[in-house]
């Protein structure tokens, strides 16, 4: 597309020469103005590439012209016609609008032509530079990502190793607190066996908390993990009942009733025993953050060709900077957690193809939905049924 120049100047004489000439050596679209205001007013329903105006005009003067002309059109070229005894005025304004080049009357229609050439080429290099400049620093930023999910893979991976090492040697210490059970059945002393029983009470915690550790280092391309998932298709509102079922034998569930609404029964291909896991940490985690008396809610639904279960609870909701930390190893809210239950359940969902979609408000409560490609979605051309 031709550039379009705009020729403005209060000598019609000027603009009709100049015009004239400008279409006889150039394919450029030209449009004449012998006022300053009335070319302003052209301007936004055709932008021009190139101003050529008067620096002397009635009413608005070429410099402040232009200056409203660079504020519509940053990148015009802009050039200003001036008389020998204008020269220092038009010096002055190219370092104060941005004007491109003066040309001195009476102009060599040669010369202008090669000036205007010239400036529609620098136009052109700036705005390719500026393009690969912002694709440089795009891809810089992507660099800069990509090495700060490396070192965040690194760091977690050696974090990983020495956890995995304690975790063993852990397990095996714990084997020996199972003598508690023997001092209670041999102890006459209730106070001892009450000692006892707290130990008890501790080793069940750690093994639980020891279970989570060896889970979340095993990963998903662990021994044993990715190849041993096998999906199968499967009810999910099924499997949700049953878990929730399942937590509902909570000492916490019961202060806080859980709602199972099932208003869909998608069938998902799954691993039944993880989705249970997933579900059942995340409907745990609900019972955890609700204030006893508040009651929790589980909802099996169907949603833009996914299957879902939102879990929602009414406790205290967390802030943002809390939030964008789910999921981090051993950041947690809760007193006596590891922060890796979440990220067990993230890692079990994306294994289906799924996602994890977190919502919460300080006062509000929060809201967890866990997303499922359906087995049953219709392929393209079906519709949904």
């Amino acid at each position: 597309m031709p550039p379009r120049v705009y020729v403005v100047d209060d000598d019609q004489l000027v603009t009709t020469s100049l015009g004239m000439a400008l279409r006889l050596e150039t394919d450029w679209e030209v449009l004449s103005y012998n006022d300053a205001l009335q070319a302003l007013g052209a301007m936004p329903a055709a932008l021009p590439d190139v101003v050529l105006s008067d620096l002397k005009m009635p009413g608005l003067d070429g410099i402040a012209f232009l200056k409203r002309v660079r504020s519509l059109r940053p990148d015009a070229v802009l050039l200003l016609l001036t008389g020998y005894a204008d020269k220092e005025s038009a010096i002055a304004a190219i370092n104060e609008v941005g004007i491109w080049q003066y040309v001195e009357k009476p102009w060599d229609t040669s010369d202008l032509i090669v000036k205007v050439r010239q400036g529609l080429e620098r136009r052109d290099l700036v705005g390719r530079l500026e393009a690969q400049n912002r694709e440089l620093a795009a891809r810089l930023d992507e660099l800069e990502a990509a090495r700060a999910r490396l070192l965040a893979s690194e760091r977690l991976a050696a974090v990983g190793r020495v956890m995995a090492g304690l975790a063993h040697e852990m397990g095996n210490q714990l084997g020996l607190m199972g003598y508690a059970q023997l001092i209670i059945d041999k102890s006459g002393d209730d106070e001892v066996k009450d000692f006892a029983q707290a130990i008890l009470r501790a080793q069940k915690r750690l093994g639980s908390m020891i279970a989570e550790i060896k889970d979340f280092v095993r990963g998903p391309d662990g021994p044993g993990e990715r190849g041993a998932l096998v999906l199968e298709v499967d009810d999910l509102g099924a499997v949700v009942d049953e878990a929730v079922g399942l937590v509902r034998f909570d000492r916490e569930a019961r202060e806080r009733p859980i709602d199972l609404a099932a208003r869909a029964h998608p069938a998902v291909r799954l691993h039944r025993g993880k989705i249970m896991q997933a579900v059942i940490n995340l409907a745990r985690n609900a019972v955890q953050a609700s204030a006893a008396g508040q009651r929790v809610g589980v909802e099996v639904d169907v949603d833009d060709g996914e299957a879902v279960v939102r879990v929602v609870d009414r406790g205290a909701g967390m802030p943002p900077e809390v939030l964008a930390r789910l999921g981090e190893p051993f950041f947690t809210t809760k007193e006596g957690g590891t922060g890796l239950g979440l990220g067990i359940t993230r890692r079990i969902v994306e294994e289906h193809g799924g996602t994890l979609r977190i919502a919460s408000q300080p006062g509000e409560g929060t809201q967890v939905e866990l997303r499922l490609p359906r087995a049953d979605a219709p392929g393209p051309g079906q519709a949904a049924g």
